[in-house]
Protein backbone atom coordinates (compact mmCIF):
# COMPACT_ATOMS: atom_id res chain seq x y z
CA UNK A 1 0.00 0.00 0.00
CA UNK A 2 2.72 2.18 1.07
CA UNK A 3 4.49 1.18 -2.31
CA UNK A 4 1.58 2.26 -4.63
CA UNK A 5 1.36 5.62 -2.59
CA UNK A 6 4.40 6.16 -3.26
CA UNK A 7 4.36 5.47 -6.79
CA UNK A 8 1.52 7.92 -7.36
CA UNK A 9 3.39 10.57 -5.85
CA UNK A 10 6.25 10.30 -7.99
CA UNK A 11 3.82 10.06 -11.51
CA UNK A 12 2.62 13.32 -9.98
CA UNK A 13 5.29 14.74 -9.28
CA UNK A 14 6.62 14.19 -12.52
CA UNK A 15 3.23 15.18 -14.67
CA UNK A 16 3.58 18.62 -12.47
CA UNK A 17 7.06 19.17 -13.64
CA UNK A 18 6.52 18.41 -17.54
CA UNK A 19 3.46 20.77 -17.02
CA UNK A 20 5.65 23.36 -15.65
CA UNK A 21 8.07 23.55 -18.26
CA UNK A 22 5.36 23.33 -21.08
CA UNK A 23 3.90 26.33 -19.20
CA UNK A 24 7.38 28.01 -19.36
CA UNK A 25 7.68 26.94 -23.03
CA UNK A 26 4.48 28.09 -24.17
CA UNK A 27 4.91 31.37 -21.94
CA UNK A 28 8.45 31.70 -24.06
CA UNK A 29 6.74 31.40 -27.12
CA UNK A 30 3.85 33.80 -26.82
CA UNK A 31 6.76 36.15 -25.70
CA UNK A 32 8.05 35.40 -28.97
CA UNK A 33 5.30 35.89 -30.83
CA UNK A 34 4.16 39.04 -29.18
CA UNK A 35 7.49 40.68 -29.99
CA UNK A 36 7.30 39.81 -33.12
CA UNK A 37 3.89 40.86 -33.86
CA UNK A 38 5.14 44.62 -32.11
CA UNK A 39 8.42 44.71 -34.74
CA UNK A 40 6.01 43.85 -37.42
CA UNK A 41 4.98 46.90 -36.62
CA UNK A 42 8.12 48.39 -38.17
CA UNK A 43 8.25 50.02 -41.85
CA UNK A 44 10.53 52.46 -43.92
CA UNK A 45 9.49 54.99 -45.77
CA UNK A 46 11.40 55.56 -48.96
CA UNK A 47 12.84 58.86 -50.07
CA UNK A 48 10.37 59.78 -52.35
CA UNK A 49 7.30 59.03 -50.50
CA UNK A 50 5.50 60.09 -47.11
CA UNK A 51 3.08 58.03 -45.36
CA UNK A 52 0.11 57.96 -42.55
CA UNK A 53 -1.04 55.57 -40.31
CA UNK A 54 -4.40 55.03 -39.34
CA UNK A 55 -5.49 53.26 -36.14
CA UNK A 56 -8.68 51.60 -35.80
CA UNK A 57 -8.96 53.51 -39.59
CA UNK A 58 -8.50 56.69 -37.90
CA UNK A 59 -5.55 59.26 -39.06
CA UNK A 60 -2.86 59.04 -36.30
CA UNK A 61 -0.86 61.37 -34.92
CA UNK A 62 -1.22 65.70 -33.95
CA UNK A 63 -1.06 67.83 -36.74
CA UNK A 64 2.79 68.38 -36.78
CA UNK A 65 3.59 64.47 -36.93
CA UNK A 66 0.80 62.88 -39.03
CA UNK A 67 2.94 63.02 -42.68
CA UNK A 68 5.72 60.40 -41.39
CA UNK A 69 8.42 61.69 -43.82
CA UNK A 70 11.34 59.57 -45.53
CA UNK A 71 13.11 56.57 -42.42
CA UNK A 72 12.13 54.15 -40.26
CA UNK A 73 8.58 54.15 -38.05
CA UNK A 74 6.75 52.01 -35.86
CA UNK A 75 3.21 52.01 -35.85
CA UNK A 76 0.69 49.33 -34.52
CA UNK A 77 0.48 45.96 -36.50
CA UNK A 78 -2.58 45.04 -38.63
CA UNK A 79 -5.26 44.81 -37.84
CA UNK A 80 -5.01 47.83 -35.45
CA UNK A 81 -3.56 49.74 -37.50
CA UNK A 82 -2.48 50.55 -41.30
CA UNK A 83 0.18 51.99 -43.15
CA UNK A 84 -0.91 54.35 -46.20
CA UNK A 85 2.00 55.37 -48.50
CA UNK A 86 2.01 57.97 -51.06
CA UNK A 87 4.59 59.28 -53.58
CA UNK A 88 4.33 62.93 -52.79
CA UNK A 89 7.69 63.49 -54.21
CA UNK A 90 7.55 61.99 -57.71
CA UNK A 91 5.80 63.72 -60.47
CA UNK A 92 2.60 61.00 -61.02
CA UNK A 93 1.41 60.90 -65.11
CA UNK A 94 -2.32 60.02 -65.16
CA UNK A 95 -4.06 58.94 -69.29
CA UNK A 96 -7.05 59.17 -70.16
CA UNK A 97 -8.54 58.40 -73.55
CA UNK A 98 -12.05 58.62 -73.34
CA UNK A 99 -11.95 60.31 -76.44
CA UNK A 100 -9.88 58.13 -78.52
CA UNK A 101 -11.52 54.92 -81.04
CA UNK A 102 -11.20 51.74 -79.77
CA UNK A 103 -9.45 50.97 -83.19
CA UNK A 104 -5.78 53.26 -82.82
CA UNK A 105 -6.12 55.42 -86.07
CA UNK A 106 -2.46 56.50 -85.80
CA UNK A 107 -1.51 52.58 -85.49
CA UNK A 108 1.20 50.98 -88.05
CA UNK A 109 -1.17 47.87 -88.82
CA UNK A 110 -4.82 49.77 -88.56
CA UNK A 111 -7.29 48.81 -90.62
CA UNK A 112 -9.72 50.17 -93.29
CA UNK A 113 -12.08 52.37 -90.66
CA UNK A 114 -15.38 51.17 -90.50
CA UNK A 115 -18.29 53.00 -92.37
CA UNK A 116 -19.40 55.20 -88.84
CA UNK A 117 -18.28 56.03 -85.74
CA UNK A 118 -19.93 53.66 -82.92
CA UNK A 119 -21.00 55.55 -79.84
CA UNK A 120 -20.13 54.18 -76.45
CA UNK A 121 -17.46 52.26 -77.98
CA UNK A 122 -15.46 55.20 -79.94
CA UNK A 123 -14.47 58.36 -77.95
CA UNK A 124 -14.69 61.42 -79.51
CA UNK A 125 -15.15 65.13 -78.74
CA UNK A 126 -17.79 67.82 -80.52
CA UNK A 127 -15.62 70.84 -81.31
CA UNK A 128 -17.39 74.49 -81.54
CA UNK A 129 -17.89 74.40 -85.67
CA UNK A 130 -20.04 70.72 -85.03
CA UNK A 131 -16.66 68.44 -85.89
CA UNK A 132 -15.58 65.30 -84.58
CA UNK A 133 -12.33 64.73 -82.99
CA UNK A 134 -10.38 62.36 -81.44
CA UNK A 135 -7.23 62.96 -78.90
CA UNK A 136 -5.70 61.00 -76.24
CA UNK A 137 -4.38 63.30 -73.44
CA UNK A 138 -1.82 62.62 -70.11
CA UNK A 139 -1.44 65.10 -67.46
CA UNK A 140 1.63 65.95 -64.96
CA UNK A 141 0.61 66.39 -61.23
CA UNK A 142 1.94 66.24 -57.95
CA UNK A 143 0.85 65.86 -54.15
CA UNK A 144 -0.01 69.77 -52.60
CA UNK A 145 -2.73 68.37 -49.97
CA UNK A 146 -1.56 64.33 -49.52
CA UNK A 147 -3.83 64.02 -46.53
CA UNK A 148 -6.59 65.68 -48.61
CA UNK A 149 -5.93 63.63 -51.76
CA UNK A 150 -5.84 60.19 -49.29
CA UNK A 151 -9.01 61.06 -47.39
CA UNK A 152 -10.80 63.96 -48.48
CA UNK A 153 -12.30 62.05 -51.54
CA UNK A 154 -13.47 58.63 -51.96
CA UNK A 155 -11.52 58.22 -54.94
CA UNK A 156 -9.04 61.36 -55.93
CA UNK A 157 -7.16 59.81 -58.64
CA UNK A 158 -11.03 59.02 -60.41
CA UNK A 159 -12.14 62.44 -59.41
CA UNK A 160 -8.92 63.89 -60.93
CA UNK A 161 -9.77 61.70 -64.35
CA UNK A 162 -13.15 62.62 -64.22
CA UNK A 163 -12.10 66.65 -63.64
CA UNK A 164 -9.36 66.29 -66.89
CA UNK A 165 -12.34 64.49 -69.19
CA UNK A 166 -14.25 67.65 -68.45
CA UNK A 167 -11.84 70.38 -68.81
CA UNK A 168 -11.39 68.74 -72.66
CA UNK A 169 -14.93 68.51 -73.29
CA UNK A 170 -15.32 71.45 -72.56
CA UNK A 171 -12.21 73.58 -74.28
CA UNK A 172 -12.89 71.49 -77.50
CA UNK A 173 -16.14 72.64 -77.78
CA UNK A 174 -14.92 76.13 -77.98
CA UNK A 175 -13.32 75.91 -80.43
CA UNK A 176 -13.30 75.15 -84.30
CA UNK A 177 -11.50 71.70 -85.41
CA UNK A 178 -9.26 73.60 -88.01
CA UNK A 179 -7.73 75.47 -84.77
CA UNK A 180 -7.81 72.20 -82.05
CA UNK A 181 -6.31 70.56 -85.17
CA UNK A 182 -3.82 71.91 -86.57
CA UNK A 183 -3.33 76.04 -86.23
CA UNK A 184 -3.51 76.55 -82.74
CA UNK A 185 -3.07 73.48 -80.97
CA UNK A 186 -0.83 75.24 -78.42
CA UNK A 187 -3.61 77.19 -77.17
CA UNK A 188 -5.95 74.08 -77.54
CA UNK A 189 -3.72 72.28 -74.92
CA UNK A 190 -2.73 75.55 -72.37
CA UNK A 191 -6.11 75.97 -72.10
CA UNK A 192 -7.22 72.79 -70.98
CA UNK A 193 -4.05 72.72 -69.29
CA UNK A 194 -5.60 76.13 -67.17
CA UNK A 195 -8.99 75.28 -66.77
CA UNK A 196 -7.99 72.05 -64.84
CA UNK A 197 -5.97 73.91 -62.82
CA UNK A 198 -8.71 75.89 -61.83
CA UNK A 199 -11.32 73.06 -61.33
CA UNK A 200 -8.59 71.22 -58.90
CA UNK A 201 -8.48 74.38 -57.15
CA UNK A 202 -11.70 74.86 -56.66
CA UNK A 203 -12.68 71.73 -55.46
CA UNK A 204 -9.57 71.68 -53.22
CA UNK A 205 -8.38 67.87 -54.85
CA UNK A 206 -4.99 68.37 -53.17
CA UNK A 207 -2.77 68.10 -56.30
CA UNK A 208 -0.76 70.53 -58.15
CA UNK A 209 -1.09 70.25 -61.89
CA UNK A 210 2.33 70.02 -63.41
CA UNK A 211 1.30 70.10 -67.13
CA UNK A 212 -1.09 68.70 -69.78
CA UNK A 213 0.44 66.97 -72.91
CA UNK A 214 -1.58 66.15 -76.00
CA UNK A 215 -0.56 62.42 -76.98
CA UNK A 216 -2.28 62.07 -79.97
CA UNK A 217 -5.21 64.32 -82.32
CA UNK A 218 -6.51 63.13 -85.27
CA UNK A 219 -10.02 63.89 -86.94
CA UNK A 220 -12.39 60.80 -87.49
CA UNK A 221 -10.67 57.97 -90.44
CA UNK A 222 -13.70 58.29 -92.45
CA UNK A 223 -13.02 61.97 -92.95
CA UNK A 224 -9.41 61.89 -92.89
CA UNK A 225 -8.74 62.15 -96.71
CA UNK A 226 -11.10 65.25 -96.86
CA UNK A 227 -9.06 67.05 -93.71
CA UNK A 228 -5.71 65.86 -95.60
CA UNK A 229 -6.72 67.28 -99.04
CA UNK A 230 -7.91 70.60 -97.05
CA UNK A 231 -4.36 70.44 -95.24
CA UNK A 232 -2.45 69.83 -98.32
CA UNK A 233 -4.27 72.96 -100.28
CA UNK A 234 -3.39 75.76 -97.34
CA UNK A 235 -0.08 74.41 -97.81
CA UNK A 236 0.21 75.21 -101.55
CA UNK A 237 -1.43 78.48 -100.88
CA UNK A 238 1.01 79.21 -97.77
CA UNK A 239 3.80 77.93 -100.58
CA UNK A 240 1.77 80.37 -102.99
CA UNK A 241 1.98 83.23 -101.09
CA UNK A 242 5.62 83.27 -99.54
CA UNK A 243 6.90 82.91 -102.90
CA UNK A 244 4.81 85.84 -104.24
CA UNK A 245 6.35 87.73 -100.59
CA UNK A 246 9.51 86.51 -101.26
CA UNK A 247 9.68 87.95 -105.01
CA UNK A 248 7.77 91.15 -104.17
CA UNK A 249 10.24 91.94 -101.37
CA UNK A 250 13.61 90.91 -104.54
CA UNK A 251 11.37 93.38 -107.00
CA UNK A 252 11.29 96.13 -104.10
CA UNK A 253 14.91 96.03 -102.92
CA UNK A 254 15.91 96.15 -106.72
CA UNK A 255 13.57 98.95 -107.23
CA UNK A 256 15.01 100.23 -104.33
CA UNK A 257 18.42 100.01 -105.58
CA UNK A 258 18.16 101.30 -108.98
CA UNK A 259 16.40 104.21 -107.41
CA UNK A 260 19.34 104.70 -105.39
CA UNK A 261 21.48 104.74 -108.27
CA UNK A 262 19.43 106.94 -110.13
CA UNK A 263 19.59 109.39 -107.36
CA UNK A 264 23.22 109.45 -106.56
CA UNK A 265 24.00 109.58 -110.33
CA UNK A 266 21.57 112.65 -110.67
CA UNK A 267 23.20 114.21 -108.00
CA UNK A 268 26.81 113.59 -109.61
CA UNK A 269 25.15 115.14 -112.71
CA UNK A 270 24.10 117.94 -110.90
CA UNK A 271 26.89 118.59 -108.66
CA UNK A 272 28.93 118.34 -112.30
CA UNK A 273 26.83 120.94 -114.17
CA UNK A 274 26.89 123.37 -111.32
CA UNK A 275 30.84 122.70 -110.99
CA UNK A 276 30.99 123.42 -114.83
CA UNK A 277 28.53 126.37 -115.14
CA UNK A 278 29.93 128.12 -111.82
CA UNK A 279 33.74 127.47 -113.94
CA UNK A 280 32.39 129.26 -117.11
CA UNK A 281 30.88 131.80 -115.19
CA UNK A 282 34.06 132.73 -113.64
CA UNK A 283 35.68 132.39 -116.96
CA UNK A 284 32.88 134.31 -118.73
CA UNK A 285 33.76 137.71 -116.27
CA UNK A 286 37.40 136.90 -116.36
CA UNK A 287 36.99 137.28 -119.77
CA UNK A 288 34.70 140.12 -120.24
CA UNK A 289 36.67 142.04 -118.26
CA UNK A 290 39.70 141.44 -120.86
CA UNK A 291 37.45 142.04 -123.83
CA UNK A 292 36.12 145.99 -122.19
CA UNK A 293 40.02 147.18 -121.84
CA UNK A 294 40.31 145.47 -125.77
CA UNK A 295 37.40 144.16 -127.72
CA UNK A 296 39.00 142.97 -131.28
CA UNK A 297 42.26 140.86 -128.97
CA UNK A 298 40.04 138.78 -127.16
CA UNK A 299 37.64 138.07 -130.29
CA UNK A 300 40.22 137.14 -132.05
CA UNK A 301 42.20 135.29 -129.34
CA UNK A 302 38.20 133.63 -128.56
CA UNK A 303 37.61 132.77 -132.41
CA UNK A 304 41.48 131.04 -132.27
CA UNK A 305 40.47 129.02 -129.36
CA UNK A 306 37.52 128.49 -130.71
CA UNK A 307 38.64 127.20 -134.17
CA UNK A 308 41.78 124.66 -132.40
CA UNK A 309 39.32 123.46 -129.98
CA UNK A 310 36.80 122.23 -132.68
CA UNK A 311 39.55 121.15 -135.29
CA UNK A 312 41.20 118.61 -132.04
CA UNK A 313 37.68 117.15 -132.64
CA UNK A 314 37.84 116.15 -136.18
CA UNK A 315 40.44 113.60 -138.02
CA UNK A 316 40.63 115.04 -141.84
CA UNK A 317 41.15 119.32 -141.43
CA UNK A 318 41.13 121.32 -145.12
CA UNK A 319 41.79 124.79 -145.97
CA UNK A 320 39.83 126.00 -148.36
CA UNK A 321 41.13 129.43 -150.74
CA UNK A 322 38.97 130.81 -153.42
CA UNK A 323 39.99 133.57 -156.04
CA UNK A 324 39.09 136.73 -156.11
CA UNK A 325 36.08 135.45 -158.94
CA UNK A 326 35.24 133.17 -155.82
CA UNK A 327 34.38 130.84 -158.82
CA UNK A 328 37.73 128.19 -158.51
CA UNK A 329 37.95 126.84 -155.20
CA UNK A 330 41.43 125.17 -153.64
CA UNK A 331 41.14 123.07 -151.31
CA UNK A 332 44.41 121.71 -148.88
CA UNK A 333 44.31 119.18 -146.54
CA UNK A 334 45.77 119.70 -143.41
CA UNK A 335 47.27 116.66 -141.59
CA UNK A 336 46.68 113.64 -143.99
CA UNK A 337 45.68 110.52 -142.04
CA UNK A 338 49.33 108.52 -142.71
CA UNK A 339 48.91 104.90 -143.90
CA UNK A 340 49.24 101.91 -141.52
CA UNK A 341 52.07 99.66 -141.43
CA UNK A 342 51.89 96.04 -142.14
Amino acid sequence: MTADKEQLDAGQQALGDALAVSFRALRAVMLALLAGYLLSGLFIVHQDERAFTLVFGQVSGDAAHRLKGPGLHWTWPKPIAEVVRLKTERVATLMTTSFWPKEDPLAKDAGAPSPTLKPGTDGYTLTGDANLLHSRWAVRYTLSDPETFAFGWRDAAQTLHDEFDRAILATSAQMPVDQALRTNVEDFRSTVEQTLRTRCDALRLGVRVQGVDILGLTPPRQVAEAFNAVVESEQERSRRISEARAYATRQTSEARGQAARTLAEGASEKNRIISQTKADADYFRKILVEYAKNPDVILKTLRQDAVRRTLEKVDQKFVVHRDASGQQEIRVMVSPEQPKRK
